[in-house]
C-alpha cells in the first residue's frame, strides 16, 4: 500500500512517545480515508465557498497577523483550504511551496492557491527573503518535515530535522512575531508562539493536536523522523520545553 512503509516506520519511532502519554497511534486506513476526504474536499467540493470562522479566543492573534510575520502550519487537516482561507481573510499571505511534477500538474495547483489575482504559495527564493518579511509579508510554510540543516529538534519524541529559513529570518529580523493555526470543519484556530525557541513551542501545539485525532495529521506519510538517542539527553538545538 501507497507508503506504507514509511507509516510503519514513523509508527515504530513515536510509539514510546504515545506509550508515555496513554494515547494510541492512528491505523493506517483512518489516515488514509481521512487524507482523501480533504483532498477530495479541496478538488471536487469547491471549498471556495465555505465560510470559515475565526474562533472568538483567535481574533486578537488574528489582527496582529495583519501586520506579518512567520506562520507555521502542518499536515494536519485540510492545509491546503487554510492557506486560501488566509488569504481570502485578507491577511499578506506569502506561501512557501516548492516546484511540482508533472509542470501541468504544478500549475493547477498554482491556480487553486491563486485569490484575487494572485498565487499565494510559490517558490521562495531565500536570497529575497527578508526583503518580503520587511515589506509585511505573512510568511506561511508547513513547518512538520524534513529541513535540509543542521537545525534540528524533538518531536512525538524522536529526532527532526527543521526547516531553517524561521531561523535566517529571525536572526536577522528578531522582532518578527512567529504564529502557528489550523482549520477544523468551519473553525478558524490561531495562536502566537514565543520567538525564542519557537520550535519547541510549535511541536508542543503540533502534538497535542495529534494527540486528540492522530488521523487527521498526513505526516505519517512523511519520512522525517530520525531516531537519535541525544533527543533524551538535551543536545538537540531546540531543546525541549519543561
Amino acid at each position: 500500500m501507497w507508503k506504507q512503509s514509511v507509516f510503519s516506520k514513523n509508527l515504530r519511532l513515536t510509539k514510546p512517545f504515545f506509550e508515555k502519554m496513554g494515547a494510541k497511534q492512528p491505523k493506517y486506513i483512518a489516515v488514509f480515508k481521512n487524507m482523501l476526504g480533504d483532498v477530495f474536499e479541496f478538488v471536487f467540493a469547491n471549498p471556495f465557498k465555505k465560510k470559515i470562522a475565526v474562533d472568538a479566543s483567535s481574533v486578537a492573534v488574528f489582527e496582529e497577523m495583519r501586520h506579518g510575520g512567520i506562520f507555521l502550519t502542518a499536515h494536519y487537516g485540510n492545509h491546503e483550504l487554510l492557506g486560501y482561507k488566509l488569504a481570502e481573510l485578507g491577511l499578506p499571505l506569502n506561501a512557501a511551496a516548492q516546484e511540482q511534477k508533472p509542470a501541468f500538474f504544478d500549475k493547477w495547483l498554482q491556480k487553486k492557491r491563486t485569490f484575487n489575482g494572485k498565487c499565494f504559495a510559490q517558490k521562495v527564493n531565500s536570497s529575497h527573503l527578508l526583503e518580503l518579511m520587511d515589506s509585511g509579508a505573512l510568511f506561511a510554510m508547513l513547518a512538520d518535515q524534513r529541513g535540509r540543516s543542521d537545525c534540528k529538534g524533538e518531536f512525538l519524541g524522536a529526532e527532526v530535522h527543521c526547516n531553517p529559513l524561521p531561523n535566517f529570518i529571525l536572526e536577522h529580523r528578531p522582532n518578527t512575531s512567529v504564529f502557528c493555526g489550523h482549520i477544523r470543519q468551519t473553525t478558524l484556530f490561531l495562536k502566537k508562539i514565543p520567538s525564542q525557541n519557537f520550535y519547541a513551542h510549535y511541536h508542543s501545539w503540533l502534538e497535542s493536536l495529534i494527540l486528540e485525532n492522530p488521523a487527521k495529521w498526513y505526516g505519517w506519510f512523511h519520512n522525517r523522523f530520525e531516531f537519535c538517542s541525544c533527543v533524551s539527553s538535551g543536545c538537540c538545538r531546540q531543546k525541549t520545553l519543561e
